[in-house]
């Protein structure tokens, strides 16, 4: 009986092993049926929801993550954006809490070579009425022709590419709660204006070449070029000017690049004392590595006529001859070295600048105007595309000031 019962006895092992190896494979074809349903449904939702679906966001031609979402379609048409709430906490004055502004980028591609980009900006919560700051405007807004990935031409509202926040300007991109003052009073950012140009890379070499309307020389004053920026609106276009920036990736992380503007700013004011030649040059370098971040940039201005412009000009302006200015930014992820996705990063900001660096003899100088601004805080981003910071910044001429800022970027 035993010996009859042998042969079934030896066989069941083999067949245990075969029935085993028979569901491994179901297993694995089941897995792979899986991940190709998966596929096919995330390509169905990308067609259904068009702008809505996620996409992978990166910089193009030195524009912001969320700017740059176009780039990232075939056809069809993008919706990102930006927004910052600001609270402020300034010595010796009110505190204030601002809608400081609400961003919307949207794009649409028409085809392999041809795009639309715009960025629609509403700034401290309105745009007539209860807030007299409160505004509405188009931030940029461009026609471009890609005939590859590393060319393009483009023309319209442009950001003028100097610096390292005009163009990448969303509260995610940068640490401190405020842009650096030195880029808004000598660059100025967020600084933009009508013109055609085109942006290419080579190897490790980027490259933007622009000409664009000149800035509104009537508006200078002692407080730098600020007021000089036309934004598009039937912008005196008399005068033009040139600007050409470069930027190379030297290694993985460090980024070295120039840029100067060329033009002038007396457009069609004959009132002026002359054609205001305005020249601005700047240096910027940028370094990441684990946790650290460095960003470092000097600039200088020059305004040719300016004692002729404080002459005929009304209202004392003091214009200076030369402005110069210059910052130093270092950051350290505290988080980075962890299992976290969050990053939290402490950072520290040292500016210099002088709005009145070279006078004419009939300028009067303003001990404002040579500031020196040292911030310094700490960042927090609980997810990517949010963050929260919290900073001091203590100026030697214009006052302290804690501020707390919200913001975010898809």
């Amino acid at each position: 009986m035993y010996l009859l019962l042998l042969p079934l006895l030896l066989s069941c092992p083999q067949d245990t092993a075969e029935i085993q190896q028979r569901a491994d494979d179901l297993e694995q074809v089941r897995q792979e049926l899986n991940a190709k349903i998966d596929a096919l449904a995330d390509e169905l939702e990308r067609r259904d929801l068009g702008e809505l679906a996620p996409s992978e966001l990166t910089r193009v031609s030195g524009m912001g993550r969320s700017a740059s979402k176009i780039y990232s379609r075939d056809q069809g048409t993008s919706i990102g954006g930006y927004g910052e709430y600001l609270y402020n906490l300034p010595a010796g004055a009110n505190n204030t809490f601002d809608a400081l502004r609400g961003v919307l980028y949207v794009g649409h591609r028409f085809d392999e070579h041809w795009l639309v980009n715009t960025e629609i900006e509403i700034e401290h919560g309105s745009t007539s009425g209860s807030t007299p700051e409160g505004s509405a405007s188009l931030e940029f807004g461009y026609v471009e022709y890609l005939p590859n990935d590393a060319f393009a031409v483009r023309g319209g509202l442009l950001l003028v590419p100097m610096g390292l926040v005009n163009e990448n300007h969303e509260p995610t991109a940068y640490l401190p709660v405020s842009r650096p003052k030195v880029e808004q009073v000598i660059m100025p950012s967020t600084w933009r204006e009508m013109g055609l140009g085109a942006w290419g890379r080579t190897g490790s070499l980027e490259w933007h070449t622009y000409v664009v309307n000149g800035l509104a020389g009537e508006n200078f004053d002692e407080s730098g070029l600020r007021g000089g920026r036309q934004k598009g609106s039937k912008a005196d276009a008399e005068d033009l000017a040139f600007v050409q920036r470069l930027d190379w990736s030297l290694s993985p992380g460090l980024v070295l690049g120039t840029s100067f503007y060329v033009g002038n700013s007396a457009g069609s004011n004959e009132d002026l004392g002359g054609s205001l030649g305005t020249q601005i040059f700047e240096v910027h370098g940028t370094w990441e590595e684990g946790p650290w971040s460095l960003q470092a940039l000097a600039t200088q201005a020059e305004v040719d006529g300016a004692q002729e412009f404080n002459q005929s000009s009304p209202g004392d302006p003091n214009l200076a001859n030369t402005l110069r200015g210059a910052y130093l930014q270092v950051g350290y992820n505290l988080l980075a070295n962890t299992s976290s996705s969050m990053a939290l990063s402490p950072y520290v900001r040292y500016e210099t600048l002088d709005t009145q660096a070279d006078l004419p003899s009939n300028a009067v100088a303003n001990p404002k105007s040579d500031e020196e601004i040292l911030t310094f805080g700490i960042a927090l981003k609980p997810t990517d595309g949010v963050v929260i910071k919290l900073d001091y910044a203590s100026s030697d001429q214009n006052g302290d000031r804690m501020a707390l800022l919200i913001g975010y970027s898809f």
